[in-house]
């Protein structure tokens, strides 16, 4: 899986309501732009950027979602666990779990990854289309160049609250975490 597949995975929980503030954000901008310093062409390329910006936003939304319900329910436990970290939502996955060896989760989740790149790659959603909608957008980059150090530097939530996956232990002592 490249590194702009993983940020995309990464930033899809929030994605809803990233959008939905861009939105509010457009509003306000809009509302204040009568009290504002800059032209109204320089408002209107604002505003224009913030709404391509936002439909950008809600169709990766919308492309994920689609992709999500093709998985397996074990398939998105996975993604749930690796990529979205929401405790809520693990929750609701109290009957797949995993009791597999390291080895073998990580083979799974090779496996999803090979998954998952083709079926972005096939809805269009290629390197070249990331970098044409969200270059200019410190979020990604930012979230980019993170995955690029190496995905350790992405904060691990997982290991913060103690969610568990269920792998085998290895002794009494040393309890096997599928991370």
């Amino acid at each position: 899986m490249k590194d702009y597949q993983k940020v995309l995975l990464y930033a899809y929980p929030k994605l809803g309501r990233i959008a939905e503030d861009i939105g509010q954000i457009v509003r306000a901008k809009a509302c204040a732009s009568v009290m504002g310093r800059e032209t109204a062409l320089a408002c209107a390329e604002k505003l224009i950027g913030y709404n391509f910006l936002r439909e950008q936003l809600l169709f990766l939304k919308d492309e994920l979602d689609g992709l999500l319900a093709n998985l397996t329910r074990e398939e998105q436990f996975l993604l749930e666990y690796k990529y979205f970290r929401r405790k809520k939502e693990l929750a609701a996955f109290a009957d797949v779990r995993l009791s597999c060896s390291e080895r073998t989760y990580f083979r799974r989740q090779q496996r999803l990854a090979r998954t998952i790149h083709a079926e972005l790659l096939r809805r269009g959603l290629s390197e070249e289309w990331f970098f044409e909608a969200f270059s200019g957008v410190s979020f990604f980059m930012s979230a980019l160049e993170s995955v690029r150090g190496g995905e350790g530097r992405m904060v691990d939530k997982r290991t913060c609250a103690g969610i568990p996956c269920g792998g085998r232990p290895r002794g009494e002592e040393n309890q096997s975490s599928c991370s």
